[in-house]
């Protein structure tokens, strides 16, 4: 009963020593960082230069457009925003971002946000919804990383 004991003891001891601790839930800070990132991008989008967009992405980070491939990498992102209007996808004048909610702990967000766009050559704003993964870097700031998926707001081709 004893041997029993001790190497149930054991076990559990070593079972939750090598645990690791539960990850922190997001601070406010943390969400003040990621809506700031919003802030920034819709300061910063310009069709003359989408470098500052870009570099809001990590290396090897994901775009998801409607009806294109999907996007991968901080080059192939700036060389897409830059060729907006050659590959099917409006030049985007202006952006504003609403309805920001922010979820995710440790080092992981996911954010859901309400986009509307103001495109080169389309009537009216452009409704849509994102859905992104950020990633907290070493010097603490917010990058989109796993994925950004763009939906928009609009009826089905042919309704």
């Amino acid at each position: 009963m004893t041997r029993t004991f001790l190497f149930t003891a054991a076990c559990l001891a070593l079972t939750l020593g090598c645990t690791p601790p539960p990850s922190a839930e997001l601070t406010e800070d943390d969400r003040d960082a990621i809506r700031d990132y919003f802030d920034e991008v819709a300061r910063n989008l310009s069709p003359e230069d989408n470098e500052a967009w870009a570099n809001g992405f990590t290396e090897d980070g994901l775009f998801m457009v409607p009806n294109q491939p999907t996007i991968r990498g901080r080059e192939a992102l700036h060389a897409w925003g830059e060729a907006t209007g050659e590959t099917g996808s409006g030049v985007v004048l202006a952006a504003s971002f609403s309805d920001i909610e922010i979820h995710g702990s440790g080092d992981w967000a996911w954010v859901t946000v309400i986009q509307v766009l103001t495109l080169e050559g389309v009537e009216g704003p452009l409704l849509g919804d994102q859905l992104l993964v950020l990633e907290r870097q070493a010097d603490g700031t917010w990058l989109i990383t796993a994925a950004a998926h763009v939906s928009p707001d609009l009826p089905p081709p042919g309704n």
